[in-house]
């Protein structure tokens, strides 16, 4: 049994962030879900990583509200989190599957229209991973197969032809090799999902104005590379949008407003 593949809308919400957090009221997170599918948005990406599986549990509340049939629902295993620092990774074929059921079960759906590998080591994608996933699929648990990460660690996943849609970072500092690489994703039929289309760098820290902001800040005050340049959410928004082979632009926000700033860019592109 295999998912029917639901339409990819050109914007697509992250239900990711402070979504998974107390910083955002849950009934608030659902909210903005439902405006995001009032306002022409199908895709609706998220992880158990987000939160530790509480992106996930605010999705699902939300889809029991919402016409399932006409959304393409997103996300991801092989990473875990509890907090801000506390990662895990395990791409062993039982830790995938384990993640996977739970993943549907917080959802509350027999299967999600894509599966994102969440940032696999070219080592970790084996034959026994496969032939797991293969299964999952005939079982219906998805319907096609993605993989999440940042330029040439995508390079051994793509290669290996086993899927069918990318997530990485668009944003105007992205180099020549990065675009050229998922141009060429896209030109071999894989379906482009773009994220962090702000940049890389840290966002320009400025006082709190609600609790979901100090989400921002911690994130902000973790150290890490410099990155190569950020420009606001809304510019980085419209270049995304721009380049021909990205299908679909992912953004998350906790203020309708903005969510709506966004939708009347995706619609004018």
């Amino acid at each position: 049994m295999s998912q029917p593949q639901r339409p990819v809308s050109r914007l697509g919400f992250g239900v990711s962030g402070a979504h998974g957090t107390p910083l955002v009221r849950r009934t608030d997170t659902i909210a903005l879900i439902e405006q995001a599918a009032s306002q022409g948005i199908t895709v609706f990406d998220t992880a158990p990583a987000y939160g530790n599986g509480e992106a996930e549990r605010r999705l699902g509340s939300a889809l029991k509200r919402l016409d399932r049939d006409r959304l393409h629902v997103m996300t991801k295993a092989g990473l875990t989190s509890h907090g801000l620092v506390g990662r895990r990774r395990d791409f062993s074929p039982d830790a995938i599957e384990a993640s996977v059921r739970a993943s549907l079960t917080r959802l509350g759906v027999d299967g999600v229209d894509t599966l994102f590998l969440h940032g696999p080591d070219p080592a970790e994608l084996t034959p026994d991973l496969f032939g797991r996933l293969d299964d999952l699929h005939r079982a219906g648990a998805f319907g096609v197969l993605g993989v999440a990460g940042r330029g040439g660690e995508l390079d051994a996943a793509l290669a290996s032809g086993r899927f069918a849609a990318v997530m990485a970072p668009v944003h105007p500092f992205i180099d020549s090799d990065e675009a050229a690489r998922l141009r060429t994703a896209s030109r071999r039929g894989l379906k482009v999902f773009a994220i962090e289309t702000a940049g890389d760098s840290p966002a320009r820290r400025s006082p709190p104005r609600s609790a979901a902001d100090l989400y921002k800040l911690a994130r902000s005050l973790r150290s890490g590379p410099p990155g190569r340049g950020r420009t606001g959410a809304l510019e980085g928004l419209t270049a995304a949008c721009g380049r021909g082979w990205v299908d679909c632009v992912l953004t998350t926000t906790t203020r309708p407003v903005h969510l709506a700033q966004a939708v009347a860019i995706a619609k004018r592109l």
